[in-house]
């Protein structure tokens, strides 16, 4: 594999460059219009001479294959056109609806060999087996056995959907030729034993496909819709802004994708009151150039200057959070004031609810009214809602 990504991709190490991502989108989508014209053409004439329903429909998923791979240099060629005034977060998204689409072709072959192999097993025909048979499938399963390890490989070294997608086809395949081959050894064993084997055979094999269909398809809607991201990567970027000097802590943390290597980030940086605006802004200006130069990452950040020596503030945040804590230990906040008053105190933050938790603000503000009613001071509670 490395053999290969030397002969044809020009600094294919250098996965982050857009010219490369194509390079690698390009040689994998020739590779599979090549090889799979090969395959349909083989399987279709032994199966046209056997009278093989299920090789035949074999032979259609790897012309719809060619399709598919057409579809990976298609997406790889639009997802590489830069940002422009109508798509200013870029073009990337274009690999993940061509991986889509590549799902939902599978998921359409699934069904179409599953008609064919009900109507064999409603009306059966007879099978015929040669030596020939048993040649081309096995070549077959090898074939794409090396197409399912070159779209592996090449989706994990950039991240792509579309050729993690053509990966799983690929695996499918494989699995679909092979029950093909076990059919037709079990055909030219028993011969006619009442019903089709074929037809059996190829049933099975597109229940297989559909269920890996359904499965791929929910994959590549997940970024669409906009999915949790890695959790290691979330903390690295995290680690990374931690570690500057005069960073206290940092919340409301969200990273936006728009396809692979493509990330906009946006954070709440809390640093101390008391140091100069502009030394701290100097500090946000190097983190995001940072961000920008060594990771290929945008990312935006909004100043927290937060009160770090007001004694009264520092004891009613632990108390806070000891209370946060005792009611669900998920829970945390940030963003912490207090606006002092000759009559009332209000104390203002965001909590942060995780998903599906059952604890709501109202349980959060009604369980702190309890723990501060006896303060001598009137103690108004304003929450916002974070979620993680």
């Amino acid at each position: 594999m490395k053999l290969i990504k030397k002969l044809f991709i020009k600094n294919y190490k250098n996965t982050t460059d857009e010219k490369v991502r194509f390079k690698y989108g390009f040689v994998a989508g020739i590779f599979g219009l090549l090889s799979n014209l090969l395959l349909f053409a083989g399987k279709l004439l032994i199966g046209i001479i056997g009278g093989s329903i299920t090789i035949i429909a074999d032979a259609i998923n790897n012309l719809s294959d060619m399709g598919s791979s057409a579809i990976v240099i298609f997406g790889f060629k639009l997802s590489s056109k830069p940002a422009d005034s109508e798509h200013p977060f870029g073009h990337q998204r274009y690999e993940q609806i061509m991986a889509l689409i590549v799902a939902v072709i599978v998921m359409a072959i699934g069904i179409l060999l599953s008609k064919s192999s009900i109507e064999k097993l409603i009306a059966p025909e007879p099978t015929s087996v040669s030596v020939i048979t048993y040649v081309v499938l096995g070549l077959v399963i090898l074939v794409k056995l090396f197409q399912m390890w070159l779209y592996s490989d090449f989706s994990k070294s950039i991240n792509s959907d579309i050729l993690k997608a053509s990966s799983i086809d690929s695996r499918n395949d494989v699995i679909s030729t092979s029950a093909v081959l076990v059919a037709m050894v079990l055909i030219n064993i028993f011969g006619d034993i009442g019903f089709s084997i074929d037809g059996l055979f190829g049933l099975i094999v597109s229940v297989f496909i559909m269920i890996s269909a359904i499965k791929l398809i929910k994959e590549t809607i997940g970024p669409l819709l906009g999915e949790m991201p890695d959790k290691e990567f979330v903390q690295s970027l995290k680690d990374k802004i931690l570690s500057y000097d005069g960073v206290l802590g940092i919340h409301d943390f969200l990273i936006h994708s728009y396809g692979a290597n493509n990330y906009f980030v946006n954070v709440h940086v809390e640093v101390s009151s008391k140091v100069d605006v502009m030394i701290s802004h100097d500090v946000i200006d190097n983190i995001e150039r940072d961000f920008r130069e060594q990771l290929g990452i945008t990312l935006s950040i909004h100043l927290d200057p937060i009160e770090t020596d007001n004694e009264q503030v520092n004891f009613n945040k632990k108390k806070v959070d000891v209370i946060l804590k005792n009611i669900d230990e998920s829970l945390s906040f940030h963003d912490f004031r207090m606006v002092f008053g000759e009559t009332h105190i209000n104390i203002l933050f965001d909590v942060v609810i995780p998903f599906g938790s059952k604890i709501t603000l109202d349980i959060v503000k009604k369980e702190l009214e309890e723990k501060y009613k006896d303060e001598k001071i009137k103690h108004f509670f304003v929450l916002g809602l974070d979620r993680i």
